[in-house]
């Protein structure tokens, strides 16, 4: 065959035709980047120095991680990130890990190669995250004066920080929109500014390295509502008038709600922008900086589209939601970064007497056609949520294209506070990169519950979950858990959901680590279902436990409930055992661990509880569900002695069960 190959190339070559040999992979034009200055209110990162296609880019310091913006059109750009500190790079992750970004490592930098636009995090040994924020380049930046043009300097603007430019900024809006529309320009600088509000045909554009300055002294602003929780009162920062339409708001600039100043010297927090009682609303561009409250607050409007949203909060401060879809319709949220330490991207629905809602305009509505779209999710609590609060209908939400780069709980449906219906859910696409804290008792990939506090419980039905790539499951058990058989989940399906180091989708709830489970029924697994494995009997079950301490809640290994959980004191030395009431024969044991988990153990059995024999130790235990055989015996004490604990903590146990 190879003969006949060579002698057909000679004829053609002899006939006059080339032979043209394979090419290497044509590499994109490097594209034009668009570097951005630096507010000097910011500080620089003291921790790295960005180059991009040969031109440096400024890193902001900042509480948790630094983050650089910039845009850049069409194209490939190479990015350089060398550590300040000159030491030498020993590890390094690029997220979102599903681009599958490789890079260069040559002493203290770090270089690689995106073909396009991209949110990014990196992570380099011993050194804060870098946020990267490549957005595509303007392709509609206005012009700073001219017709329809209303810039903010000429009606007395003060760019230099030092006085108040509410009432400059909110005049051009009113010039705006009196003359039946136009675009309210403000060029690079620091703006003090109080309440904004925006008014039918009017666009706000904030030109790069312009930063809205929230002063936090509520002197300078109108209380709209009071967070009972917080005892705090809150200010729409920059909302729209209600009843209006086709408003946006876009640009490259900021808005910063200098939250930790606000709350710390006046307990004060603004909603940074609130689209209320408006459609044909759009939000472009922006950074939405340090809020002390829900940062991007919809309510009760219509026809609403936020793009290459950048919404850098901090991981230490509380009620600092990215973006919350409240009783609004027809929403679409795409391409864009969440940091917050509350959830970045979620959906919500009150009644009429909520704290939050009493200034709203007009009656309760349903949350309807919602998109969640290509974002980035970073958080201590979920990276992609529906609830608390379904006081209304929530139906045909979709969370599409998602990475949680690091969350308490990855995807969740959190039905509470209220007795609504959520229907018509999809989370598709999700790619759960890390599950690296806890959320009161949850640490999980998935958390889908309905509960009741007082407001009354509602279903939830038709949920989808597909394509799901979960690289870490948390350290606590997948929850899937109606209230009771009315407030329930019905109609779930699980459609490509891969499990860490799995190298074919799930078949089977357990197989997705959704061991707590409850109130539900119609649950299909695609493209195979397979029977769940059937638990052994537990002869532990409701029998009398012990502890070397955690005395008090030693029974709660053994009550049958995967939701709660005995622990011990922070030491290693420590036991637990429980009573079987008279001699039983046993050979095996299964303990369900929390986090706190043991690394080295011995279990033991005992006739009278006094004198022990081991029948199995081990100094590599792995937490999770660990089940242990060992040769039939009879007893009736069984005990798990703690030798070296796996964590800082004690050791935890949501289930001991003996078989």
């Amino acid at each position: 065959m190879l003969q006949g190959l060579v002698r057909a190339a000679l004829l053609l070559a002899l006939l006059g035709f080339g032979v043209v040999a394979p090419s290497a992979p044509a590499h994109a034009a490097p594209a034009r980047i668009d570097s951005y200055p630096q507010p000097a209110i910011y500080p620089r990162s003291p921790d790295y120095e960005l180059i991009v296609n040969g031109q440096r880019i400024d890193v902001v310091d900042y509480p948790g991680y630094d983050y650089a913006h910039f845009s850049m059109a069409a194209g490939e750009a190479t990015i350089s990130v060398r550590k300040l500190n000159n030491t030498a790079i020993g590890a390094y992750t690029i997220s979102p890990r599903k681009l599958g970004l490789r890079g260069t490592v040559s002493g203290p930098t770090l270089t690689f190669t995106i073909p396009n636009d991209e949110y990014l995090i990196v992570k380099l040994d011993g050194r804060p995250d870098l946020v990267i924020a490549a957005d595509p380049a303007e392709t509609d930046r206005p012009a700073s004066s001219g017709p329809r043009i209303h810039n903010v300097v000429t009606y007395g603007a003060d760019a230099t920080g030092r006085a108040l430019s509410t009432s400059a900024v909110q005049n051009a809006v009113n010039a705006a929109n009196a003359a039946g529309g136009g675009t309210v320009y403000v060029p690079a600088g620091v703006y003090l500014v109080g309440n904004v509000l925006l008014k039918s045909n009017v666009s706000l554009y904030l030109a790069p390295g312009t930063v809205f300055r929230f002063t936090g002294n509520p002197a300078d602003y109108t209380k709209h509502w009071h967070k009972d929780s917080q005892n705090r009162d809150i200010t729409w920062w920059i909302s729209t008038e209600f009843g209006s339409s086709n408003i946006r708001v876009f640009g490259r600039g900021t808005l910063d709600s200098n939250g930790a100043e606000a709350i710390s010297r006046f307990n004060f927090a603004a909603n940074i922008l609130v689209p209320i009682g408006t459609s044909n609303f759009r939000f472009d561009g922006l950074i939405v900086r340090e809020s002390g409250a829900w940062a991007i607050v919809t309510a009760r409007s219509q026809n609403l589209t936020f793009t290459n949203v950048k919404i850098f909060n901090r991981l230490d401060m509380g009620e600092n939601d990215g973006i919350d879809v409240n009783e609004s319709q027809n929403v679409v949220v795409r391409h864009g970064i969440g940091i917050s330490l509350d959830d970045p991207w979620t959906t919500k629905a009150w009644r009429e007497d909520t704290d939050i809602a009493l200034p709203w305009p007009g009656s309760p509505q349903p949350v309807e056609n919602v998109l969640f779209d290509d974002l980035i999710s970073w958080t201590r609590c979920y990276g992609f949520k529906i609830g608390q609060g379904t006081l209304q209908p929530q139906s045909n939400v979709t969370f599409r294209n998602g990475v949680v780069y690091d969350a308490a709980i990855g995807i969740g449906i959190h039905h509470r506070y209220g007795s609504a219906a959520v229907s018509n859910v999809t989370f598709d696409s999700i790619d759960v990169e890390r599950i690296g804290v806890k959320l009161v008792e949850d640490r999980t990939w998935l958390r889908f519950i309905i509960e009741n506090p007082g407001l009354g419980a509602g279903p939830v039905r038709n949920v989808t979950v597909s394509n799901v790539t979960v690289r870490d499951k948390g350290t606590t058990f997948a929850v899937l858990k109606g209230l009771d058989p009315s407030a329930n989940f019905s109609n779930v399906r699980f459609d490509r959901v891969t499990m860490p180091g799995a190298t074919s989708p799930a078949t089977t709830l357990t197989a997705m680590n959704i061991l707590d489970r409850a109130n539900y029924h119609n649950v299909s697994i695609a493209p195979q279902q397979d029977p769940e494995p059937q638990p052994r009997p537990n002869l532990a079950l409701g029998k009398a436990a012990t502890a070397s301490s955690g005395q008090a809640i030693a029974p709660l290994a053994v009550d049958g409930d995967v939701s709660t959980r005995w622990g011990s004191d922070r030491s290693d030395d420590q036991w637990f055992q429980v009573d079987l009431g008279t001699p039983t024969p046993v050979s095996g044991v299964t303990m369900l661990w929390e986090a706190a988990y043991a690394r080295a153990y011995a279990l033991q059995l005992s006739d009278d509880g006094v004198t022990w024999r081991e029948v199995h130790s081990t100094n590599n235990g792995t937490g999770g569900v660990e089940a242990v055989d060992f040769s039939p015996a009879t007893t009736r004490y069984v005990r798990l002695r703690g030798i070296q604990r796996a964590t800082q903590y004690g050791y935890s146990l949501w289930e001991f069960q003996v078989h």
